[in-house]
């Protein structure tokens, strides 16, 4: 998985799917989950990345983060990833990305497609073809038909490949 790194020209720095100490990243998890501020907070940036303010909804993320000390789960990270392809602000996608990273969480199969689509949509067809080589015997039908789009989208033809 890549990341983005804090240079202006936003370049990407290899990174890990796997937290480093996965148990802490549980508990730090499960504490978020049990908290009182998290599912009200989850529902304003589900709500707010439903209706296209996209900005707004990774502020709320922040607040999540940086305020509350609170762990956003996949579901968030999966809502926010799609919001980004659909409103098509890939800079903001490579955010979220970044924040997925920091955040430790185990990645699934659905947020790694989202990751897949960003990437192709917005022309980086090398981290999307890294994030598809990194799932392994994870790869799905979804997986598979992301990456066919992608080469297709990115000019490949068979000829090419």
């Amino acid at each position: 998985m890549y990341i983005i790194t804090s240079t202006p020209s936003a370049k990407l720095a290899p990174a890990s799917h796997k937290p480093t100490n996965l148990s802490t990243k549980r508990k730090q998890l499960a504490k978020t989950l049990k908290s009182p501020t998290f599912e009200p907070l989850k529902d304003r940036l589900i709500r707010l990345s439903n209706a296209g303010r996209i900005q707004e909804a990774i502020s709320i993320l922040g607040i999540m983060t940086q305020q509350h000390q609170l762990t956003p789960d996949l579901t968030v990270f999966s809502i926010l990833l799609k919001s980004c392809i659909r409103t098509r602000n890939f800079e903001l996608g490579k955010l979220v990305h970044l924040k997925l990273d920091q955040s430790g969480i185990e990645l699934d199969s659905i947020v790694l497609n989202s990751l897949i689509a960003l990437y192709s949509k917005c022309g980086d067809w090398v981290t999307a073809k890294t994030i598809f080589d990194s799932m392994g015997d994870h790869r799905d039908l979804v997986s598979w038909s992301a990456m066919i789009s992608c080469f297709a989208h990115n000019g490949w033809s068979r000829k090419r490949c």
